[in-house]
């Protein structure tokens, strides 16, 4: 662990220029409560590498990433060290109804972090109720996020998963387009994360060169130079496939004849044939036959 200490605290947050109002927690919060969690927190600015909190020490402060990115690690009880997550701006750090951190966090680059001690955690939210369903939204999706990334881990080789963490770096891309890529992860953070040597993340990376999806510029940026080719190369399309699956199919629409003529079972069968429900293959791609 690095006993890096935080640059200096500030404890006058300036919400109202803060990218983190845009997303996460932040982005549920009016005037009232924007204005109160300026008054009650406080920021600290951590340089790359520092410890922000350790792995069973207490957790007597909750807070938000204002910028820049913390990995969670959790540490072995041989000494090993694994990157879990990497939190980005707008997520949360601690868990109010845990005493002890169950992870230690980093700051994977420079961060800045808006704190709340716990008990003044707990008098914001009582303060504001309406922002709590917010509050358990934001932990949710950071939770399925954590979910998601072990799921993509399976089935997937070294190659592959280097090439579909690269993909997920460019959410808004085209085909045709030549888009650039900053990694601002360490290597080591980087194949932590994706489960892999330091030594097998640059060989993988390398293989993405040679097989053309991707051109290095430098050790740390790099031009995609085929987007098609690199997500074939993470099985892209797997993941399409997963998240049609996955969403729920509607509720049958049924008449008021069919009600009395067939009774609800019989019409609920009747009003999916012929269609593909929400959420199949045959929905995503029109045309797919089993």
């Amino acid at each position: 662990m690095s006993s890096i200490q935080p640059i200096r605290p500030q404890f006058d947050a300036k919400c109202d220029d803060c990218t983190a109002r845009q997303t996460g927690l932040c982005s549920a919060f009016d005037r009232d409560a924007l204005l109160d969690f300026a008054r009650r927190s406080y920021r600290e600015t951590y340089r790359q590498g520092a410890e922000i909190a350790a792995q069973g020490e207490a957790a007597d402060r909750i807070g938000i990433v204002a910028s820049g990115l913390v990995k969670l690690v959790v540490l072995t009880e041989g000494g090993d060290e694994h990157v879990l997550q990497i939190l980005r701006t707008g997520h949360l750090i601690g868990d109010p109804e845990r005493e002890v951190n169950g992870f230690s966090s980093e700051a994977a680059t420079e961060t800045t972090i808006c704190w709340m001690p716990r008990q003044t955690w707990h008098g914001f939210l009582q303060s504001h109720p309406q922002i709590f369903r917010g509050f358990l939204s934001a932990l949710n999706r950071q939770f399925e996020e954590l979910q998601m990334s072990v799921v993509k881990m399976r089935g997937r080789s070294t190659v592959q998963r280097l090439a579909l963490w690269l993909v997920e770096q460019l959410p808004g891309a085209t085909e045709g387009s030549t888009p650039q890529i900053r990694i601002v992860l360490t290597r080591r953070d980087l194949a932590s994360l994706l489960d892999m040597t330091v030594e097998t993340l640059c060989r993988a990376l390398h293989q993405i060169e040679e097989r053309g999806a991707i051109r290095l510029i430098a050790p740390d940026h790099l031009a995609v130079t085929d987007l098609g080719r690199l997500r074939r190369l993470a099985k892209f399309q797997n993941e399409r496939i997963g998240a049609a699956l996955a969403e729920p199919a509607p509720a049958p629409r049924l008449s008021d004849f069919d009600r009395g003529a067939m009774g609800g079972k019989a019409a609920a069968m009747r009003s999916g044939a012929g269609q593909a429900p929400k959420g199949s293959l045959a929905a995503a791609f029109p045309g797919t036959r089993r």
